[in-house]
């Protein structure tokens, strides 16, 4: 079967002998001319760092103790650790499941990822019954996520917290079951699974619960076995070491100050 010749002029259009017709030159440089803005614009808007609210910077500064400038450091921080936690968490899932990756949420925290966060960034290495109450205490909407505001309010009292804040905080974290109180089966609870247990002992829950025994003396001031807010206060404001007597839930002094000195430094 003979080949059919298609010939084109030089204004783009076919002969009575074609039948295709290509566009003009000018037209296809036209549209390259067009593509080549429309990504040299992509590539400028990639560079270009998101801008923090200022209302969210005012609000933030009226509820928390933090300066502006410490508030902007935080903020970009935040973005910086989600990305960094929440890509290590979806590498996390990917190896445990051959199955469809769970997406992780962008948007803030969850658990897994502030679990993460607590242990590398604040050096808070407790158990997982702390480490969840600690995060119900930042996420403050209840829906399993903690957002940039939520971040910048906990670590207020995480962070600059006063006497009386850092108080009503511990205390919060050890109230398992949100009634106001700290009952003895909770301190059980939270001393239980932070003392070492030796194999030989016959009964390793009994050195416990002799344990919750003598706090109990030491720190219920009306005898009613269990702690009130006031009992709690009123005993801490006199040894302050009873703060985290129940388990760890704030970094060390010396933590917090590195944190707090390397907002300035965030890009």
């Amino acid at each position: 079967m003979p080949t059919q010749r298609i010939i084109f002029t030089k204004s783009g259009k076919k002969d009575s002998r074609g039948s295709k017709q290509w566009p003009p030159a000018r037209i296809v440089n036209s549209k390259r001319k067009q593509l080549s803005e429309q990504l040299n614009s992509t590539k400028l808007m990639s560079k270009v760092k998101p801008l923090i609210s200022p209302n969210l910077i005012e609000n933030l500064f009226k509820q928390t103790r933090f300066t502006k400038k410490e508030i902007v450091g935080l903020c970009k921080l935040f973005k910086k650790l989600v990305a960094t936690y929440g890509a290590e968490s979806t590498s996390s899932v990917a190896a445990m499941s051959s199955a469809a990756l769970i997406t992780i949420p962008t948007q803030g925290f969850d658990r897994l990822m502030f679990r993460e966060l607590l242990q590398n960034e604040f050096g808070i290495t407790t158990e997982e019954i702390l480490t969840d109450r600690i995060f119900c205490f930042f996420d403050q909407r209840n829906d399993g996520v903690i957002h940039e505001d939520e971040w910048v309010i906990g670590l207020s009292v995480f962070l600059k917290g006063t006497q009386e804040e850092r108080i009503k905080y511990t205390f919060t974290i050890y109230d398992l079951n949100n009634d106001g109180f700290i009952t003895k089966e909770e301190i059980f609870s939270l001393l239980r699974n932070c003392l070492v247990k030796h194999p030989q002992d016959e009964d390793p829950d009994e050195g416990v619960r002799e344990l919750v025994d003598i706090v109990l003396r030491k720190m219920d001031c009306d005898n009613d076995a269990k702690l009130s807010f006031e009992d709690f206060s009123t005993a801490i404001n006199k040894q302050s070491l009873l703060l985290e007597a129940f388990g760890q839930c704030l970094p060390s002094r010396e933590i917090s100050e590195y944190f707090l000195n390397s907002i300035s430094n965030v890009q």
